[in-house]
């Protein structure tokens, strides 16, 4: 089969929504920007709405420091902290720490309501209706983003936010419209823990609610471009069967939030096989068939672009329970940001994109989700993967390529 290179038009980063994991992404981000590979669009839902709006509302030389800084000001007050507490064993730390942030919220974050209207049954306004008041995020949002930048922004910005009554997703875009602070907090309005937001009289919350892994607006747009994906998975797809009831609850919300990552790649593999098909077969086509209304259409759906996708997973930390998304301590939140940067640092040295592809390819997914796993763990974990007939464990997955040869 004929081989070709392709080699990207655009790079895009694609960052799903999940609290505290999120600090993996500003490890991601930190080696694409020392790579010199700064995005040209970022896709963000939640905890990546917040992250991307950074990334896409500073100049370049000031995004990583915006970064490090809004992620230091999620551990201001946090029980963590404490002169006692650092005398209990780490997993007590960790539960008082979850306890401690739910009860009392994070300074620059999130607040509790002194009478939450769930707790009293009170009925108030839909952007008043939940357990926290999400003002200390407006400010630091406007602090730490510059919206007047991003209105003119060279890197494209889009958001992910439901519509509370409607119940479809909505891409907020910079390239279309103004966005200002209320377009992020709406991304990130997980309810009931934070309220919806009005955004031009419709109410909105969290779009990691409905579609947690953003990839599919990159893959939606027309015309599609030649592109270089690096897509940021906070939450781990694969593991083996819990035997505890924590275990379960980790389990449960992993598998909740990862949110039809493989669904979505695997379709798109086949359908762009489809488009690259349909334009391979148009100049075999006979000029009567070429006149008939119908086949313009057929080939009308029809492109060769490429994109490359860099797949990253976030590591499991020790002790992780299912309250992992609120673990904002300092040294988790450092240990998640080193493995996205590890990870992406190895991706962009393996340069696998450069490779070429058949003639029919049109997603070509690079595989880096095990990147951070021991040899122990990543054993652990494919032998309870289901298997076909010949014994290799089910996946739509490549291997991932050997890094090139200098």
């Amino acid at each position: 089969m004929t081989t070709k290179q392709v080699l990207p038009e655009q790079i895009v980063l694609i960052l799903q929504g999940g609290g505290a994991l999120g600090a993996y992404q500003a490890g991601v981000y930190e080696a694409i920007h020392h790579a010199a590979l700064e995005p040209d669009w970022v896709i963000g839902t939640s905890i990546g709405a917040i992250n991307a709006a950074i990334i896409a509302g500073n100049p370049p030389d000031q995004r990583l420091p915006h970064l490090t800084e809004f992620w230091r000001r999620m551990d201001e007050g946090g029980a963590m902290r404490a002169p006692w507490m650092q005398h209990l064993p780490e997993e007590a730390k960790l539960q008082f720490n979850s306890a401690s942030l739910m009860g009392f919220g994070l300074p620059n974050f999130f607040s509790a309501r002194p009478f939450s209207a769930f707790g009293l049954g009170m009925s108030v306004k839909p952007d008043q209706a939940s357990i926290y008041d999400t003002a200390p995020l407006r400010k630091t949002l406007e602090e730490l983003v510059d919206f007047e930048y991003l209105h003119n922004s060279p890197v494209r910005l889009s958001v992910g936010a439901v519509d509370v009554e409607s119940g479809e997703m909505r891409y907020f875009d910079n390239h279309t419209e103004t966005l200002t602070v209320a377009h992020i907090m709406a991304s990130g309005a997980l309810p009931p823990a934070f309220p919806a937001v009005t955004i031009d009289g419709r109410f909105y919350w969290d779009g990691g609610i409905h579609s947690n892994t953003p990839l599919e607006r990159m893959l939606q747009e027309h015309p599609r471009v030649h592109s270089l994906c690096f897509l940021a998975n906070v939450w781990q797809e694969r593991d083996v069967p819990p035997t505890t009831m924590a275990a379960v609850s980790r389990r449960s919300k992993e598998l909740q939030f990862a949110s039809r990552t493989n669904m979505l790649v695997a379709m798109e593999l086949e359908l762009h096989k489809l488009r690259h098909a349909l334009t391979v077969l148009e100049p075999y086509l006979p000029q009567a068939a070429l006149k008939k209304a119908e086949v313009l259409a057929a080939i009308e759906e029809g492109c060769l672009s490429v994109f490359h996708l860099i797949r990253l997973q976030a590591p499991r930390l020790a002790k992780e329970d299912q309250y992992k998304d609120i673990d904002f301590a300092h040294e988790r939140v450092q240990q998640r940001w080193g493995a996205g940067y590890r990870s992406t640092a190895h991706a962009i040295a393996a340069q696998a994109w450069q490779a070429e592809i058949s003639a029919l390819d049109g997603v070509i997914v690079h595989d880096y989700s095990d990147e951070d796993l021991s040899a122990e763990e990543r054993a652990r974990i494919l032998a309870h993967q289901p298997k076909t007939r010949d014994g290799a464990v089910c996946s739509y997955r490549p291997r991932r390529p050997a890094p090139r040869q200098a």
